[in-house]
């Protein structure tokens, strides 16, 4: 799998899953990154006799960014911000 294939694959999991490549297979996603180590082990040990597959990875869900934002979304938080900034400045002044 080139970088950019795991870039899209990390970019379309909602949750952490774990990925082999020898075997192509991808586990279900799971809620936690421990959860994801959990399947890596079993699958270690079940397919690959405890040893580690070249390439295997945790996919993990792409952070959520400002810019990600709906515009509305945007908006509130710079006006929620400002406000709390001019109360605390009317606070300390």
């Amino acid at each position: 799998m080139s970088k950019n294939d795991a870039l899209m694959r990390r970019s379309t999991v909602d949750g952490y899953a774990y990925r082999c490549p020898q075997c192509r297979t991808t586990s279900p996603e799971v809620p936690t990154k421990a959860e994801a180590r959990a399947e890596r082990d079993t699958h270690r040990r079940d397919f690959h006799g405890g040893h580690i597959p070249d390439g295997e990875e945790i996919l993990e869900p792409e952070r959520m960014r400002f810019v990600d934002l709906p515009r509305e979304q945007k908006i509130a938080t710079v006006v929620v911000a400002l406000v709390i900034l001019v109360g605390v400045l009317i606070k300390a002044g």
